[in-house]
């Protein structure tokens, strides 16, 4: 974004990264990298060809008075980030975006929606595919007067829900799974049309920069890609040459904002905010214990805290009990 440095300058360092880090990952080249890795419909295509289908994504924006980001063309506008229903609880979307269907046809609507998400831990307490399926949910039923008319259901697009899991543990890291609405025969069996795949959360696990080379699966041109992009502590003109080298990634304006990224994640070590995440997994710790894990079972999947620090987690919410 052309004024996302006056807009970052308003707001403090974790808040100041996360919005770095989203347009980053806004930009169309990405979005096309991460539709092709995850999705059925464009896992064959080239990211020359997946491009142009992607309409202006739409970025949470994070300012603490009106009118301190410009919007130009090259800025990033789109769909509204807003998902509100009477009585019930708003919800923000950190990236949405529709992006054209490649083989449209009579049962297939001319558009996807595409809900991205950006997540820090993949244990914040709580299912994540289950927050991605309320997500995909909203992101169908947002669709009734404007879609859906008059009952003609066959209109709705498919949504997708895309979750990008940093700081992911060694098992699981390099991984990709989707989940889905599938038939299933109960009783006898037919060739069944029907549009059942209209919702699908996807989950992409990166790993920890303490992690590169000691994980159980290998990574994928996707996770190589959004590894260097995101997670890889790098100088940012190590970190544009390798994008443009790797991935064909062009740059022209985009090298600002990973200029910027770069500097900020630079700035939150040396301000000691790393305590702050420190914090953020602790607290995944607490949760596990208090939905029944041993912390014998916790070690073994969180492998970098031994298991004495577990313990005296766990004596210190009996004490607090």
């Amino acid at each position: 974004m052309n004024d996302l440095s006056t807009t970052l300058s308003s707001v403090g360092g974790d808040a100041e990264y996360d919005a770095a880090a989203k347009a980053i990952l806004s930009d169309k080249q990405v979005l096309a990298w991460i539709l092709r890795g995850t999705t059925t419909e464009f896992s064959a295509m080239t990211i020359e060809k997946i491009i142009p289908l992607i309409e202006n994504p739409s970025v949470t924006a994070i300012a603490v008075n009106p009118g301190l980001t410009n919007i130009s063309e090259s800025a990033i506008t789109g769909m509204s980030q807003e998902s509100n229903i009477p009585n019930e609880k708003v919800v923000y979307y950190d990236i949405r975006f529709f992006v054209k269907h490649p083989r449209a046809d009579e049962k297939r609507n001319f558009r996807i929606i595409v809900d991205l998400e950006a997540q820090k831990t993949p244990y914040p307490g709580y299912d994540l595919v289950t927050r991605g399926i309320f997500y995909c949910s909203r992101m169908l039923s947002d669709q009734a007067g404007r879609n859906l008319v008059q009952s003609n259901y066959d209109s709705l697009d498919k949504v997708y829900s895309i979750w990008i899991c940093l700081n992911c543990p060694a098992g699981t890291a390099n991984t990709i799974s989707r989940y889905s609405i599938k038939h299933s025969a109960v009783y006898g069996d037919f060739e069944d049309s029907s549009r059942h795949d209209l919702l699908q959360v996807v989950m992409v696990r990166l790993p920890g920069e303490k992690l590169l080379g000691k994980t159980a699966n290998e990574p994928s041109k996707l996770h190589n890609m959004l590894y260097d992009l995101i997670v890889w502590k790098a100088p940012a003109k190590e970190k544009i040459a390798v994008l443009k080298e790797r991935y064909g990634i062009k740059m022209e304006d985009y090298e600002r904002r990973i200029d910027e990224m770069c500097n900020l994640s630079q700035g939150l070590i040396e301000q000691g905010l790393e305590q702050g995440a420190e914090k953020e997994r602790r607290d995944v710790i607490v949760s596990l214990l208090r939905e029944g894990k041993t912390p014998e079972e916790i070690h073994a999947f969180l492998k970098r805290y031994p298991l004495d620090v577990v313990r005296e987690i766990q004596q210190e919410l009996h004490q607090t009990v």
